[in-house]
């Protein structure tokens, strides 16, 4: 039977780590034999966070000391025990310094080791090593160190989207649980009726996804509870004001003649998330009929509080979003913030501004049993300045509360409230 290969761990950044660097260093005379080099390394590391890999006792077999530059970071130091070696020590510790420089914004990193003007067959495979992990040769100085000519290596950081980003971000798995906690702290209780918007990729990893925030906020509100969302389907609208991306005149159209009329079963959200998402497809749930800025609801409220919901009006007078402010419901933004909040239209709606700033709009709907495009006035709505208005009313009336949710937040607010407000604010600062 073939032996099992030894297990390391790697332990995050600590400062104190002078007496076992200087052990690791002692055992590696081949690549670490200046005695003053050494010395700068050993000091280095008691005084500035350094990684480590730890065997199953708690020893101290490799460190990595990384050094800060602006936007970049670099491998300052780093050596295994040579027991240690074709262990994947080394790969783990580099692994483990690149994801938390991602993390800390910086855009490329490097490494100065020997040059190969200077044969070394030790350090020939160490730039095999790094090669392999995707650091290529930059250039080679012969005055940056004494007596020895020193390769600088270089990888570019590849940011990390999606559920890549989201564990980055996260320290621990947000629970179902978690969610629950984060929502009654919020504001949010039984019998509640609440308008959420959400960015799961903000908040971090949630373990079960949209479907654990979604039975998050039905487990908060019960069966009395309403929860709606919006459900906006921006490819249901005027081809000539689309941006992103736009698309070329020649093309308007045939958009126009072509586009499927509005189907609240099978037309698309846009970019709306996966907790939406999730939450459209419960066979309880229900869809107001806009064609561009649907809303979804779920619970004993939900026809009423959806329908009907008139082309001219996607927002304002006799919107769902009117009778949500009837209802004084609850605003839930997991993990966005104010500038997200389709509530505040509303409040735009019922300002000054609103009547100067009409616009036509066109869409593709069933009309009479025919598929037609239809053209329409709303207002021209504008949420630019939403983020300046919710921090102007937390500031004036303390009406938010915010709960920290893994690598971001909840926020939870009276949607009568900060229209009431936004009413005002909108009226004094929109000078146009």
């Amino acid at each position: 039977m073939a032996a099992s290969s030894p297990q390391a761990r790697i332990v995050a950044p600590q400062l104190g780590l002078a007496a076992s660097c200087r052990a690791v260093l002692d055992a590696l005379p081949s690549w670490f034999g200046i005695p003053e080099s050494n010395d700068e390394y050993v000091s280095f590391v008691q005084t500035h966070p350094t990684w480590s890999a730890v065997d199953d006792k708690g020893a101290v077999i490799g460190v990595l000391a990384p050094m800060r530059h602006a936007a970049s970071a670099e491998i300052y130091l780093i050596a295994v025990l040579p027991e240690w070696h074709r262990h994947g020590v080394g790969r783990s510790l580099v692994a483990a310094f690149e994801a938390a420089a991602a993390a800390d914004g910086v855009r490329l990193l490097q490494v100065k080791t020997l040059g190969p003007s200077h044969p070394d067959e030790g350090y020939a495979r160490t730039r095999s090593f790094y090669e392999a992990l995707g650091y290529a040769p930059l250039e080679e100085f012969h005055d940056l160190w004494p007596d020895n000519p020193a390769l600088i290596m270089v990888k570019p950081v590849l940011v990390a989207t999606g559920e890549a980003a989201a564990v980055a971000r996260t320290g621990a798995p947000i629970t179902r649980a978690m969610v629950v906690a984060a929502l009654r702290d919020a504001g949010l209780r039984r019998g509640s009726v609440a308008i959420v918007h959400s960015s799961l990729s903000r908040l971090g990893w949630v373990l079960g996804g949209g479907q654990a925030v979604v039975e998050a906020l039905w487990e908060v509100t019960g069966t009395e509870g309403t929860i709606v969302m919006p459900s906006l389907s921006s490819d249901w609208s005027e081809p000539s004001r689309w941006q992103w991306p736009p698309v070329p005149e020649a093309w308007w159209q045939t958009i126009r003649h072509e586009m499927p009329a509005y189907d609240a079963a099978l037309t698309p959200m846009t970019h709306m998330g996966e907790v939406v998402e999730c939450f459209r497809h419960h066979p309880a749930t229900v869809r107001s009929p806009h064609p561009a800025d649907s809303f979804v609801a779920n619970g004993p409220l939900a026809h009423q509080l959806l329908h009907p919901h008139a082309l001219g009006s996607a927002f304002g007078a006799g919107s769902p979003l009117a009778r949500l402010y009837e209802c004084d419901a609850q605003i839930v933004l997991l993990g966005v913030g104010h500038g997200n909040s389709t509530s505040l239209h509303l409040a735009e709606s019922r300002t000054r501004w609103a009547s100067r700033h009409v616009i036509p709009y066109g869409t593709a709907m069933m009309v009479d049993g025919e598929r037609r495009w239809v053209v329409y006035d709303d207002i021209d709505y504008d949420s630019d300045d939403f983020v300046a208005l919710g921090a102007a009313f937390a500031a004036a009336t303390g009406g938010e509360t915010r709960v920290p949710l893994g690598a971001g937040e909840i926020i939870g607010c009276s949607m009568r409230e900060i229209v009431d407000f936004g009413i005002g604010w909108l009226d004094a600062t929109r000078q146009s």
